[in-house]
């Protein structure tokens, strides 16, 4: 009698066990199990915090245009910028509509404290594979959502690291891309680090060699830029042409890391130019 209690016991437990490692595999399989591709995305590996600006007129092509904000904000408002991009969503040409999306990169939150799930860490030295491919398989899935024709990544400092490193990762995903105040080559921005930090990222210039020559790149940065110093794109961008890639560096006068580029005539002309581009 003792021994078949003890049976029925271990297959409870055993029982128990299956079920608690199956329910920790389902929520591993699906981190976003409410995203709708309208507040929340699922990227696989996270689940990511989006707005969405959608395009009033129906229009038979799609531009999906994603802003990836930067690594630090006042604030913790890491959709501050949102604002300056949005408003292309209501423009369209005769054969193109513009759906945009501000995503917040994983381990951020929104002015709203929504947070993206997976890690900052730290910031400033996060665009790992990991969290790399959790935005690119995020775009993903927003391309597919909106039968997007052309997709247009937009990157701000650290987002425009991440930004840089999908090109080089995920070469069939974007066709444009404006990196802004871009980090592009992490060998620069390392200099005097203390050798026993480790360093986490992939640079943008290590993967330079893998973008597909189609995509159109322009790199804009202040030239007062005390923070990603022009000097840590313009030798990726170079990278990038020489190897047939219609990319540019253009550099906005008198601007910072922040002070005068958003908004700036410069910035809003670059974006204009690549979203009318066919």
């Amino acid at each position: 009698m003792k021994s078949t209690v003890q049976c029925v016991l271990h297959l409870a437990l055993l029982a128990g066990a299956i079920f608690a490692n199956f329910n920790a595999w389902a929520a591993t399989s699906n981190p976003c199990p409410d995203a709708d591709g309208v507040n929340k995305v699922n990227g696989q590996l996270e689940c990511l915090v989006i707005q969405t600006t959608p395009n009033k007129h129906k229009k038979t092509s799609t531009t999906l245009m994603v802003y990836l904000h930067g690594d630090s904000s006042r604030g913790g408002m890491y959709d501050r910028h949102f604002k300056h991009f949005s408003g292309f969503a209501n423009q369209s040409t005769a054969s193109n509509s513009v759906v945009f999306v501000g995503m917040i990169r994983p381990g951020y939150a929104d002015s709203n404290k929504n947070a993206s799930t997976g890690s900052t860490m730290g910031g400033g030295d996060n665009y790992t594979a990991h969290n790399v491919d959790a935005v690119a398989n995020a775009i993903q899935v927003l391309k597919a959502k909106y039968s997007a024709r052309r997709v247009m990544l937009v990157g701000y400092s650290g987002g425009a690291a991440t930004a840089g490193v999908i090109l080089g990762r995920h070469p069939d995903l974007i066709d444009d891309a404006v990196l802004i105040a871009c980090p592009c080559d992490l060998n620069i921005r390392r200099q005097g680090w203390a050798k026993n930090i480790v360093r986490r990222s992939i640079s943008p210039h290590e993967v330079a060699d893998k973008v597909f020559k189609t995509v159109h790149v322009t790199a804009i940065t202040g030239a007062k830029d005390s923070n990603t110093k022009p000097e840590q794109v313009t030798g990726y961008v170079q990278t990038l042409q020489a190897r047939g890639v219609k990319a540019r560096y253009i550099e906005v006068p008198h601007a910072t890391h922040e002070t005068g580029i958003f908004g700036a005539a410069q910035l809003r002309h670059v974006v204009q130019t690549h979203l009318q581009r066919k």
